[in-house]
């Protein structure tokens, strides 16, 4: 079975970033309506749902690694976009969990097996039957409740994601009638497809949480620019950098500022701490170059300030024009074929790639592995608008124009003799 599972989507996985849990402090109302609704027990589904860079994977997370301390969580499936290509192994990877957690499971599902190998050659409604409904129905000694959690559903990005991601919620909401003690939690941004999944049932076995202002962001927000900020004038003062405040730092007047620009995203603010915790940077100059951040081009959408934020952020880099290409790569390859060494030698950048990005280590990371990505999903999101990045744009076009240019160029400088041979025989 453990080769029809995919476990890069396990809560825990290490074959992925980690996943940040909620900053202690921040976002309690939610975690108290979920940790409620588990208890409670009246739907079977809960959809956490918002915008992106409102904190949904960080509660998801914290809910699956509180689930796990208390032995209730059966499984986990985050989802992570540009990962395949081909539909995920959804129910599989689930049912493995379920067996690992409730061991009493595994009798059952061993039967199913046995009698039908090819379960995971079938329909999806068929191995969530097989593999989940039928073991548990046969289940003598239940668990109370078992919390199953999918983070990022609108990230199934693979061929024929969308209905891939309105199949997986239709079923989920189907189980309401077999009356098994499964709890799912459900986040994800309110797609199209995904909404009118959600929205097409008339069962009572689903709890909406959206992530607006009934939950308090700005409050959560405060707190944790506060605490953050705090931490990093602190350190430069370890460190010999700056020397005690002769008032408070950051300003009340300050916070309020931040606040006002996240419009209840934490994803900016997230993004502004890590821009003024970079090593070897005044905090001081970083936070006052935010709050001075004003462009006029910049359109009025309820990612305003992010964009003026990540367009500063970018243009501050030592080379924008092949920057621009880098991220481009880096969007178009999705952490497949993004490392620092590719990268150096597809477009041989002055200087290296490592070089390239020193200065925003704010927005992308490289791993230990020097694999280069974005840090949140939204920079793909501002990336692919062109009214949002600018001059930073991704024309997919014209990079897959670049990079056929850019492959030609390493074919004749490495392999020359394949080009002759082509010409000798009239390939040209």
């Amino acid at each position: 079975m453990k080769d029809h599972i995919y476990t890069a989507a396990y809560h825990n996985s290490g074959a992925r970033r980690e996943i940040s849990r909620c900053y202690p402090g921040t976002r309690e109302a939610a975690l108290k309506t979920i940790s409620d609704w588990i208890a409670d027990q009246a739907s079977h589904c809960l959809w956490l749902h918002g915008p992106a860079g409102t904190g949904k994977s960080a509660i998801a997370y914290t809910v699956a690694e509180q689930c796990h301390s208390d032995q209730t969580l059966g499984a986990g499936y985050f989802f992570i976009r540009g990962s395949t290509d081909k539909p995920p192994p959804f129910f599989p990877t689930l049912a493995y969990q379920l067996v690992l957690a409730i061991p009493n499971l595994c009798g059952p599902l061993w039967t199913t097996l046995c009698e039908d190998p090819t379960v995971f050659d079938r329909s999806m409604s068929e191995q969530l039957d097989k593999l989940i409904v039928q073991p548990f129905l046969k289940l003598v000694d239940r668990p109370a409740h078992i919390v199953i959690v999918i983070d990022g559903l609108d990230e199934c990005d693979c061929v024929g994601g969308a209905a891939i991601q309105a199949d997986i919620v239709r079923l989920v909401l189907g189980l309401g009638k077999h009356s098994l003690p499964l709890r799912f939690i459900i986040s994800s941004r309110p797609e199209l497809e995904i909404r009118r999944a959600f929205e097409s049932s008339s069962r009572p076995s689903l709890t909406r949480l959206p992530l607006d202002k009934t939950l308090h962001p700005d409050r959560d927000i405060r707190h944790f620019l506060c605490e953050k900020l705090g931490q990093a004038y602190e350190e430069c003062m370890k460190d010999g950098m700056l020397v005690a405040p002769k008032t408070a730092w950051p300003s009340c007047e300050a916070i309020d500022q931040l606040v006002k620009k996240s419009s209840g995203h934490f994803i900016y603010v997230s993004t502004v701490v890590k821009f003024v915790q970079e090593k070897h940077a005044n905090p001081v100059e970083r936070l006052n170059a935010v709050l001075q951040i004003t462009d006029a081009f910049v359109q009025s959408t309820a990612f305003r300030e992010l964009d003026q934020l990540y367009l500063h952020i970018l243009r501050g880099a030592e080379n924008t024009g092949e920057l621009a290409r880098i991220l481009r790569a880096i969007m178009y390859f999705q952490g497949h074929r993004a490392s620092t060494s590719n990268l150096d030698a597809i477009f041989s950048c002055t200087g290296g790639v490592r070089f390239l990005l020193g200065n925003l280590r704010s927005i992308i990371e490289v791993t230990e592995s020097s694999m280069v990505q974005f840090f949140h999903t939204s920079m793909n999101d501002f990336l692919m608008d062109p009214a949002r990045s600018r001059e930073f744009h991704l024309d997919l076009g014209q990079f897959q124009a670049d990079l056929a240019c850019e492959y030609t160029r390493l074919i004749v400088l490495f392999c020359p003799h394949k080009v002759r041979g082509s010409v000798d025989h009239g390939y040209d």
